[in-house]
């Protein structure tokens, strides 16, 4: 038998093993990779937090709008302003420990005021004005050293007043951050609640420059940037702050929400504490040392 020529021999078999040997480890060596690169780096899948489809994160938090943004309570510098058929009402309310109030009324379309403040009775703060019976009005005030709140009413236009214990348990006023409405008791969303009014079962307020109504001692929010605001025959109307008007937008805020005017005051860059009053067809807003009206 003829020897095989030595180019035709097969590999020794040392050979043969230690190349299975060095396959078998590059097999090994790439599962492993696959399986770190689908499990990412080394972090246990359960913890990782599901993806979101078709959402985006925003790459910073969203400003808040002017509009949104919180307005400071006017504290003892808060206005009232309250308007019947022949006679006018206004105030700010001051403070127990701080500035004083203020009550004037005009005769006169407010052309001119006359001082009415009951400082006899020791008045240190306002909570409410409201007209009564044409040229007379209510107030709830906070009155001596104790700043016991009460009720007054003036039948000799502002000349003198006098209280009465039956008018508190129906008035509507504001003490801390809780809103007395006819005796019944509502908690404010906020701390300082400011500009509460009421009329025929309406009533609203105001929250770091939201406008709330409350009905059946329910809140609904009703709209934002409100400086002021009143309520009659079921409507709100509110003052309020918008990038649309260089000064004060008057607006109705409900049933439906919709713009009256825009009332430019002489500075109306930095209006300060507003108030507004409603008649059945006419808009007033003190603002400065200015009174501003509107059709409705």
């Amino acid at each position: 038998m003829a020897r095989r020529s030595p180019d035709r021999r097969g590999l020794p078999s040392i050979v043969v093993a230690l190349l299975v040997v060095a396959l078998t480890v590059a097999v090994a060596a790439l599962v492993v990779l696959a399986l770190q690169r689908g499990q990412g780096d080394g972090v246990d899948p359960a913890t990782r937090p599901a993806p979101t489809v078709g959402l985006t994160p925003p790459t910073s938090s969203p400003s808040p709008s002017a509009s949104a943004a919180a307005i400071a309570p006017p504290d003892a510098d808060e206005r009232f302003l309250a308007v019947d058929a022949d006679m006018m009402w206004r105030a700010t309310a001051g403070r127990c420990d701080g500035p004083a109030p203020l009550v004037e009324r005009s005769d006169d379309d407010g052309e001119t005021w006359v001082d009415v403040t009951p400082t006899y009775r020791d008045i240190a703060q306002i909570r409410a004005l409201t007209p009564f019976a044409e040229t007379q009005a209510d107030l709830v005030a906070d009155l001596g050293d104790d700043c016991e709140t009460q009720a007054l009413r003036t039948f000799t236009e502002g000349t003198f007043w006098s209280p009465y214990d039956d008018l508190l348990p129906a008035s509507a006023y504001i003490t801390g951050d809780s809103l007395v409405i006819d005796g019944t008791t509502v908690d404010a969303p906020c701390a300082q609640p400011w500009g509460l009014r009421t009329s025929s079962g309406t009533a609203a307020f105001i929250c770091d420059g939201t406008a709330y109504d409350v009905a059946d001692g329910e809140i609904t929010e009703i709209g934002t940037g409100v400086i002021a605001l009143d309520v009659l025959n079921g409507d709100i109307v509110g003052a309020t702050t918008s990038p649309d008007c260089d000064g004060i937008q008057v607006a109705t805020l409900t049933p439906e929400s919709a713009p009256i005017d825009c009332l430019a005051p002489d500075a109306p860059a930095a209006p300060g504490p507003v108030a507004l009053a409603l008649t059945s067809d006419t808009v007033r807003v003190w603002v400065g040392d200015q009174l501003l009206s509107t059709t409705r």
